[in-house]
């Protein structure tokens, strides 16, 4: 009997790598995992401080001047300049940030709150104040709610992305201006004349009941209501302006 001869195998080639290209390979993975591990390791340092609002003179309007802050003023009787405290928040990714002041300038009655920080991206504040109750108010800001109740003064409310809300307003006039966001004031008094314009959002105006007013009130695209029997002949003047919502005037 013939035995086959063994038949040859050949041998497997052995895969060489380069020193360079295996520090490639290595690179190419560290790197990935690098990044990752520096955005886990980041972290938002918060810092919140607060500070006293405190002015005993006499003070005959409020102004406050300022961006990314929600203001809410109340008027009390007992209160015989301004009293309050403004809550201020700012922070940095993976460091401090830029500390925020509240600046605060008296000058003829006038007192003027406004933010301030070192440089960089500012924080916000939360600025919470009981005044006087006859002091006039005139407030621009932009992402904040804004909350004035129990004055008799003029009010001027601007903001944007920030809901504005009054309640008990006395007799002056009352000019309110949003965006996206609602309008909802109540009167004690009878202004000459109240404005309020918003869009994407509802206005809701309640009269003292006792002022008759012409209502030049407008909603694109929403219901106009109006319960407060307008007055053609007055001279009081009631401007609402709205868009994709409701409108209602009582």
């Amino acid at each position: 009997m013939t035995s086959e001869p063994t038949p040859t195998r050949r041998p497997i080639t052995t895969v060489r790598i380069s020193t360079v290209a295996l520090l490639g390979i290595v690179a190419a993975i560290a790197v990935p995992a690098g990044a990752a591990a520096l955005v886990v390791s980041g972290s938002v340092s918060e810092k919140t401080e607060q500070v006293d609002i405190d002015q005993a003179g006499p003070v005959q309007k409020i102004v406050v001047s300022d961006t990314d802050s929600s203001v809410h003023i109340t008027g009390n009787a007992t209160v015989p300049g301004v009293s309050g405290h403004a809550t201020l928040q700012w922070g940095d990714l993976g460091g401090d940030g830029h500390p925020v002041a509240l600046d605060q300038s008296l000058a003829n009655g006038v007192l003027t709150l406004s933010k301030s920080c070192d440089g960089g991206q500012c924080g916000s504040a939360d600025i919470d104040i009981q005044v006087a109750p006859s002091v006039s108010v005139q407030v621009v800001t932009t992402n904040g709610g804004v909350q004035v109740s129990n004055v008799s003064g003029s009010v001027n409310l601007k903001t944007t992305n920030g809901g504005i809300t009054t309640d008990q307003l006395g007799g002056g006039d009352a000019y309110m201006k949003t965006t996206n966001a609602p309008i909802q004031a109540a009167f004690a008094g009878g202004p000459k004349n109240i404005t309020a314009l918003s869009t994407n959002a509802p206005v809701d105006i309640t009269t003292d009941g006792r002022t008759s007013y012409f209502d030049d009130a407008h909603a694109t695209n929403g219901d106009t209501n109006l319960e407060n029997g307008s007055n053609r002949h007055s001279e009081n003047l009631i401007t609402v302006r709205t868009t994709n919502s409701p409108v209602t005037v009582k």
